[in-house]
């Protein structure tokens, strides 16, 4: 179902999803349930936010 293209890994060519957060959301879910935390939102290689 994708084109061809590695899946899953941050690099140039390849296919992922990626939510860059400010915090550990493993110590603490408030790293992505507040919205400020969300410094970069991307989904099929369209970037919808980017605070950086």
């Amino acid at each position: 179902p994708y084109p061809e293209g590695e899946l899953g890994v941050v690099k140039e060519g390849a296919y992922a999803d990626l939510l860059l957060v400010d915090g550990n959301p493993l110590e603490t879910l408030k790293a992505v349930t507040n919205r400020d935390n969300l410094k970069i939102i991307m989904k099929d290689g369209k970037v919808y936010k980017n605070t950086l």
